[in-house]
């Protein structure tokens, strides 16, 4: 039998290709390349570069390697949240910190990969460990977060 995650390809409630209002291709106030409100090189207040409280690297309580209970392989822990690509494989898991701002990428060996900082409207930046911003997550109809790249591209999905 086919996973049921695997047919998000086909479901306009995660595909943005089929979904205009989730496709930042289309919609140019989701997409941080047109809207300087979501684009942490315009917006300095979502930018974990300006604002060090939205940076684990410089702040202890959101680093996993310097605070012990946010890392899955110490805890066995993780948020119920799963990183899945565009056929439905388990790619990851998300790490919720005290910070609601901030969010922690694991992949599947349970490594730190990156981080992803709110945008205030509704998605979430993604910095790789270096602060360098890699893409971005917007929500999708189906309570869930589709993953992009800078240019756009669906990359894949979170959801419980």
């Amino acid at each position: 039998m086919l996973n049921p995650l695997a047919r998000v390809r086909h479901n306009a409630s995660f595909n943005p290709e089929f979904n205009p209002s989730i496709n930042p291709k289309v919609k140019a106030a989701i997409n941080p390349n047109f809207n300087p409100w979501i684009n942490p090189k315009r917006n300095s207040r979502i930018n974990p570069e300006f604002d060090q409280s939205l940076n684990p690297r410089v702040t202890a309580l959101l680093n996993p390697s310097r605070n012990s209970r946010l890392d899955p392989k110490l805890t066995g822990k993780y948020s119920g949240l799963r990183r899945l690509n565009l056929q439905g494989e388990l790619i990851g898991y998300v790490v919720r910190t005290g910070n609601k701002a901030v969010l922690l990428f694991f992949d599947q060996d349970l490594n730190w990969t990156s981080y992803i900082v709110d945008n205030s409207q509704q998605g979430y930046n993604v910095f790789d460990l270096e602060g360098t911003w890699q893409g971005y997550v917007l929500k999708n109809q189906a309570r869930g977060w589709n993953e992009f790249n800078l240019a756009g591209d669906w990359l894949g999905f979170i959801a419980p």
